[in-house]
């Protein structure tokens, strides 16, 4: 329904006529040419039928681009393996970098906790297209001061920017999971099993690693799912201001005309991680469901 969209409110046959007349130079004049918003609702019908027989019978093998049709693997493959790389290494660099934070908080004094707060409160204000073009504007300032560029800080000649990308997307992530964690902890701190624990004169952290963090970690599994649609939201503007050629720059690209390829785009993202999300849950649950028949 999504990826149909726009069959709902413009007239794609005609648009994607003129388009393809435009691309192969039969056409050079469109002064003369204007379009209007419209709700067409049996075109968008129309293509939500053919969206579902092409999906259900795999023929959809190509894609239109500059005036002819390619085809569609493995260019969608490439980009969306590239997406894939960018967005689990960071999340799986977030999820690290926020529980050495969290440790290293709980060792501080609660009044001490409070300053670390308010700092990754300010951090988690800036917003995500300052924080990138400061990395970059860093990388270029260090490199005109001493003549050493610590990373690439676009892509380009068929090499792709790899670490400044995957730290900035990971750097937001890092923040709320270090938020929601470091709450977590506060609130296990206070529960009875760690005051029996520290009365048994358990050293503080196997307490903090062991006891502590398995519940930490169910709790914050609650709000990955947030964390990771924010993660996937800033990869589209991650991937247009490094110049990527990712999965998100291949829907802003070749998306309006190819909406059959936006669903299919949309379902390589959805469904791997539904089941993923679904099997840790049902995990989870059944653990859950083990400690409290064994209490």
């Amino acid at each position: 329904m999504i990826g149909s969209l726009p069959y709902l409110f413009f007239n794609m046959k005609s648009q994607l006529e003129i388009l393809k007349m435009i691309d192969q130079k039969a056409l050079s004049n469109t002064l003369f040419l204007y379009d209007t918003i419209v709700f067409n609702v049996e075109a968008y019908v129309n293509q939500l039928v053919h969206t579902i027989k092409v999906l259900f019978n795999g023929n959809m093998l190509d894609y239109y681009t500059r005036g002819r049709n390619v085809p569609l693997f493995p260019d969608l493959w490439h980009a969306y393996k590239l997406s894939m790389s960018y967005l689990v290494g960071s999340l799986i660099i977030s999820v690290c970098a926020a529980i050495v934070l969290t440790i290293i908080t709980m060792v501080f004094p609660k009044r001490m906790r409070g300053y670390l707060k308010g700092l990754f409160f300010l951090i988690e204000s800036l917003p995500d297209v300052f924080v990138i073009l400061l990395a970059q504007l860093g990388v270029i300032w260090i490199y005109k001061q001493t003549d050493l560029l610590l990373f690439n800080v676009t892509s380009g000649f068929n090499e792709n920017a790899i670490v400044l990308p995957v730290f900035i997307l990971s750097l937001l992530p890092s923040v709320y999971i270090y938020k929601y964690l470091l709450l977590s902890y506060e609130e296990e701190e206070e529960k009875p099993y760690v005051v029996l624990a520290k009365g048994k004169g358990i050293d503080h952290f196997t307490i903090l690693l062991v006891h502590m963090f398995r519940n930490a970690m169910v709790s914050l599994f609650h709000h990955f799912k947030g964390i990771f649609l924010l993660a996937l939201a800033n990869l589209l503007m991650l991937e247009l201001i490094f110049d990527m050629n990712g999965l998100m720059m291949f829907i802003y690209k070749h998306g309006a005309v190819n909406t059959e390829m936006v669903t299919l785009s949309l379902y390589m993202i959805f469904l791997p991680t539904f089941i993923l999300f679904t099997s840790i849950e049902w995990l989870i649950n059944r653990w859950t469901a083990k400690r409290e028949g064994a209490i």
